[in-house]
């Protein structure tokens, strides 16, 4: 891999450092990292699959397990599910005026 290797790894590893703190990376940041490693390639830097075996391994390294592996424990993980929205059903005016 050619000389934007230490720049694409610091990329990633604040990418999914956020991740492994529990939140959602800010779509600048998404935004940017995609932006380089396409440029990266488009000048002939770095390849796909370089780029694929780098985020594999920064992933790893951060979150101690693959892109894989945390996809398919996070399916099940919708907090969504969690949020009982009972009290929600009746009309506004009949939980205020009770």
């Amino acid at each position: 891999m050619g000389g934007g290797s230490a720049f694409l790894d610091a990329f990633g590893l604040r990418f999914f450092s956020v991740i492994r703190e529990g939140h959602k990376p800010p779509d600048i940041l998404k935004h940017r990292c995609e932006g380089f490693m396409r440029a990266g390639v488009f000048l002939g830097i770095v390849t796909n699959p370089e780029l694929a075996q780098l985020m594999e391994r920064v992933h790893h390294d951060v979150t101690g397990m693959t892109i894989k592996e945390r996809m398919a424990t996070n399916r099940g993980n919708n907090k969504d599910e969690e949020i009982d929205y009972s009290q929600y059903e009746s009309p506004a005016y009949l939980r205020i005026n009770g």
